[in-house]
């Protein structure tokens, strides 16, 4: 980065090279006194616009495109991030990935990085429930905050190679609290004696990743597994209950007509007082 002229810092602790500098101030001349008030995403968005053939280096992150099969797109405030098969066989970042779709989180190519990461740092069992981008503010750096079914995970990746992270499991975090602001929202999430904090570039991340976690929050891995167990127990025994409510009831006039039956059965002897009691019972029932 060619820093001669002096650090181009942008007002979210970016820095703009001076060629991209040119490249803004021809779109906008007013950066050339305003600059500190704007930030990464709207100087990208600001070139992007005016010339989508053209590239920035901006010293944040590092990314490369996420591939894998069947395209996804999660729109964001500047850009979507697309995700496409590479082999036949879905690998753990692949599934962590469809994971990640579905919780219809917002995230930016800035953290492609990260989420690359993902396959390397979640085990096997882990399911991931909740993922957003912002600021760790513990240390200010840049990143995503990650939930599975065990923990809250902040996954930095840096631009020399390494990976920072921080974990929290959820029998150690006694709550989870988020607040919105105008353009983000923050996400704090509170151990005993220590409270994390992370600033959310979206303003409704922290108040859906906060939802996503409740149930887990204060609970061991064994609690949990059980909650899980117990779920799927539900799950498969809900569509034998609603068969059972949808079976339709008999009319009145078919069962008078079975009891009749019955009568006629106990007078010739085929049925005992005790057996045509018990099948008049039954049938009663159906009415």
């Amino acid at each position: 980065m060619d820093t001669l002229l002096g650090e181009n810092k942008l007002s979210d602790g970016g820095i703009l090279c001076n060629k991209c500098l040119n490249k803004a101030t021809n779109i906008n001349k007013d950066l050339v006194s305003d600059l500190g008030n704007y930030s990464t995403v709207q100087i990208r968005s600001m070139v992007q616009n005016g010339d989508t053939e053209q590239e920035m280096a901006i010293e944040t992150l590092e990314f490369e495109t996420i591939q894998i099969a069947q395209p996804r797109i999660v729109e964001t405030p500047s850009q979507s991030i697309q995700f496409t098969y590479t082999a036949d066989e879905p690998s753990r970042l692949d599934e962590i990935k469809d994971q990640i779709v579905a919780t219809d989180a917002k995230l930016s190519l800035f953290v492609d990085a990260e989420v690359n990461e993902l396959g390397n740092i979640l085990d096997k069992d882990e399911k991931l429930i909740a993922i957003a981008e912002g600021k760790y503010l513990y240390n200010d750096l840049a990143g995503i905050v990650v939930a599975t079914g065990k923990r809250i995970i902040f996954v930095d990746k840096k631009l020399l190679g390494g990976v920072f992270e921080n974990e929290f499991p959820f029998h150690k975090i006694t709550s989870v609290q988020h607040d919105t602001g105008l353009m983000s929202s923050t996400l704090k999430v509170h151990t005993p004696g220590f409270t994390a904090e992370f600033k959310l570039y979206i303003k409704s991340a922290a108040k859906n990743f906060s939802d996503a976690v409740q149930a887990y929050i204060g609970r061991s891995e064994d609690q949990i597994r059980l909650q899980q167990m117990h779920t799927k127990q539900q799950q498969a025994v809900q569509p034998l209950q609603q068969q059972q409510n949808s079976e339709p009831k008999e009319t009145p006039a078919v069962i008078f007509e079975q009891l009749e039956k019955l009568g006629k059965l106990r007078e010739i002897g085929v049925l005992t007082e005790e057996e045509f009691a018990e099948q008049k019972k039954k049938l009663l029932a159906k009415l």
